[in-house]
C-alpha cells in the first residue's frame, strides 16, 4: 500500500451531495446513513478512495431554513461536490412535498 493511498487526506474522494426537502424523507435518509452510506465508505476505502455523503439535514437550522442562507448553503455545497467529485455526485430524493420556493431578495419596480 502505498503513501498516497493509506492517507485518508490523499485519497480521491467521492462526494455525494443528498437533496430532498429537510422535513420529508427522515426514515429514508436514515436508511441511507446507516444501510448505504457505509457500505459505501467500506468499498471506496478498499479501492483507494474516500467517501463523503453531504447530508445538510444537520448542518442547517431552522431559521436558516427559512430565508436565502439555506439555499446558498446547498448550492455551496453542490458546487464543492462538483468541483472535488467524479459524477454522479448528487442524489435527489422525491416525495409527495416538493419544498418551497423562498421570495426573491429584492423587489425590482
Amino acid at each position: 500500500m502505498t503513501q498516497q493511498s493509506s492517507s485518508p487526506r490523499l485519497r480521491p474522494v467521492i462526494r455525494v451531495f443528498v437533496s430532498s426537502t429537510f422535513s420529508d424523507m427522515k426514515h429514508e435518509r436514515n436508511a441511507l446513513q446507516e444501510h448505504v452510506f457505509t457500505k459505501l465508505e467500506e468499498l471506496c476505502q478498499k479501492n483507494g478512495f474516500q467517501f463523503q455523503a453531504i447530508d445538510l439535514r444537520w448542518g442547517v437550522s431552522t431559521e436558516v431554513g427559512l430565508d436565502h442562507r439555506a439555499m446558498r448553503i446547498c448550492f455551496e455545497e453542490l458546487r464543492r461536490s462538483q468541483e472535488i467529485s467524479p459524477e454522479p455526485n448528487f442524489l435527489v430524493l422525491f416525495g409527495d412535498r416538493y419544498g418551497w420556493r423562498p421570495l426573491p431578495c429584492s423587489a425590482h419596480r
